[in-house]
């Protein structure tokens, strides 16, 4: 049992008679305000100037009226939208089409299986947008 006992307990005893130091830890604050180091003075309140920069956003009263006649507007023009995108992608799908929604006019066609072609044409300035979609695959 000695034999055993010895390789554990004479190690232990050796490393237990070597003094082990440490050190505190201390807290260094950075902001000069709480004890920090005086030359980030310059760097914290630059980053405070900047924040300052930036005007206090005042905000208009809004007209009852205009927030009704906008909720429908956004209505209508949803609804609008729903029904060209039934025509477009609904059950009895179109192969083509054109509408007409106050200046803008609306045309689609597709390009065999693999794509959709919308093109939306200010009537107005005359300036057209083209739009390429991919067919979608179910």
């Amino acid at each position: 049992m000695m034999k055993f006992f010895l390789p554990f307990v004479l190690p232990c005893l050796i490393f237990g008679a070597v003094s082990t130091q440490a050190q505190d830890l201390v807290y260094h604050p950075i902001n000069p305000s709480f004890g920090g180091d005086s030359f980030n003075s310059a760097h914290l309140l630059g980053l405070a100037d900047i924040q300052n920069e930036y005007d206090d956003v005042t905000f208009e009263p809004v007209d009852p009226i205009d927030a009704f006649a906008a909720s429908i507007e956004r209505r209508i023009l949803g609804e609008v939208s729903r029904q060209i995108s039934d025509r477009i992608f609904g059950e009895d799908a179109q192969e083509s089409g054109e509408f007409t929604i106050g200046d803008t006019r609306i045309k689609f066609a597709r390009s065999g299986l693999d794509q959709l072609e919308i093109v939306l044409l200010d009537i107005v300035t005359g300036a057209e947008t083209e739009l390429l979609i991919p067919a979608p695959t179910y």
